[in-house]
């Protein structure tokens, strides 16, 4: 106590109750400010997992498509867990693209196949996966 009450209680004076909110304060204010940080790049984990999941079952897809019907696009809404709804509930909005590949060292069995990912579930940002499918002979 700064200074002692008249009376002899022990309360605190108006000075020490300004100090202590002051400290208090400095110390909550980018504690808060972290907290926001920290929520959104949990947020951005959980989008980024969610859609590598999501690229890893349309790869294994497309993996095990037959080679001859492997063409042109092809463009599907899903919810957060994967799971095929209606357009105005989706989202993701995922498109599978086929393609020749053009590698020079490629035979003709090979098609490159490109994993596109948008929607509200990824915000602004465009998730592309791709990789290389052989003809395994189907």
């Amino acid at each position: 106590m700064l200074f002692p009450s008249p009376r002899g209680l022990g309360a605190f004076s108006l000075i020490e109750v300004v100090l202590a909110l002051g400290v208090v304060s400095t110390i909550l204010i980018p504690l808060m400010g972290m907290l926001a940080v920290g929520l959104s790049t949990s947020k951005d984990s959980n989008v980024d997992v969610k859609t590598a999941l999501i690229a890893q079952q349309w790869l294994a897809v497309a993996q095990m498509t037959p080679y001859t019907t492997a063409q042109g696009s092809v463009t599907k809404h899903l919810d957060m867990d994967g799971r095929e709804v209606p357009e105005a509930q989706a989202v993701f909005v995922v498109r599978c693209d086929y393609a020749n590949s053009q590698d020079v060292l490629a035979t003709t069995n090979l098609k490159k196949v490109t994993i596109t990912i948008t929607g509200p579930g990824v915000g602004p940002r465009t998730r592309v996966f791709s990789t290389t499918v052989a003809n395994l002979g189907y």
